[in-house]
């Protein structure tokens, strides 16, 4: 069984959509809980949440693996999310955020590590203190900054010393500019790569992925599914791109699966799957197939 240490804050999401509103577990360590869970793995969780969560979602982050009650901070109120769907383009806004995580809560790590910062909850010297023989980003957490309104702005991100340790990083397109002021995604998926990670990863929505690991990058395509819930697709997809991955797999193989892992959450409401392992790999199978050099 592989274990992967998933650095960030978990979540509460308030979901705004065309079915109404309704309040759901989320951030990045549930829903990465739930590729390495269906995939036979599991994570060891470093986030922290206030005593203002549930003790449904405390009992649903225990099912998914984790110790939850050593999360708990007194006093403090559990990071909030406001999706809102309801708009051409997903509007994301904070209504609160828990505690920050520091160089004191980075100890006993396995392996291998996942940074996953949803908004700004990493201190300078929490992430210096990460050192694991695998190590991989996802950097939105980076690139976000919460303004007084509760919205959220997006702002340019680099950190060439982190990027320079990295095994993969995976960010959206719009992230990817972002970080390397190309709108071009190809060049930008290179860029990350000669900043320093061994395999950048670009998602692209619908349009798949890219891959780039040397050479020309590979487009891994999106598997078409019926969108319930886009929420935690990203986080789903790199869950398990790392668990194939910490398996010596190939990179683009772990997108593959990646992408099916997605298509199976995206077809739920919140932090679940209704699937098998065999059914991800036969999807992921299929996307083999389809896969091209750009």
């Amino acid at each position: 069984m592989t274990k992967i240490a998933v650095i960030g804050h978990i979540a509460i999401d308030k979901v705004i959509d065309e079915t109404g509103q309704r309040v759901q577990l989320g951030g990045p360590p549930a829903y990465t809980a739930l590729s390495f869970g269906l995939l036979g793995d599991r994570i060891h969780a470093v986030s922290k949440v206030g005593d203002d969560i549930s003790k449904n979602f405390l009992r649903q982050l225990t099912d998914l693996g984790m110790d939850a009650g050593n999360m708990v901070v007194e006093g403090a109120e559990t990071t909030r999310f406001v999706l809102d769907y309801t708009q051409e383009i997903r509007v994301l806004g904070v209504e609160s955020v828990c505690e920050k995580i520091c160089s004191n809560d980075i100890e006993d790590l396995p392996d291998a590590a996942l940074i996953t910062p949803i908004i700004g909850e990493l201190t300078d010297c929490a992430v210096e203190a990460i050192q694991s023989d695998v190590l991989a980003l996802d950097p939105q957490g980076f690139l976000r900054r919460r303004l007084e309104d509760g919205s959220i702005q997006l702002q340019p991100w680099r950190d060439r010393e982190l990027m320079g340790r990295l095994d993969v990083l995976k960010a959206s397109a719009d992230e990817v500019k972002l970080i390397t002021g190309d709108s071009d995604p190809r060049r930008g998926t290179e860029k990350i790569r000669k900043f320093g990670a061994s395999v950048a990863v670009t998602t692209l929505g619908q349009n798949g992925s890219l891959v780039a690991m040397g050479g020309r990058p590979s487009q891994v395509p999106a598997y078409d599914s019926d969108v319930r819930d886009s929420t935690g697709a990203g986080d789903v997809f790199l869950g398990a791109f790392m668990s194939e991955y910490l398996r010596g797999d190939d990179p683009v193989w772990c997108a593959c699966v990646g992408s099916a892992m997605a298509s199976r959450v995206i077809e739920t409401n919140g932090a679940r799957i209704d699937s098998t392992k065999r059914d991800v790999i036969s999807r992921a199978e299929e996307l083999l197939d389809c896969v091209v050099r750009v």
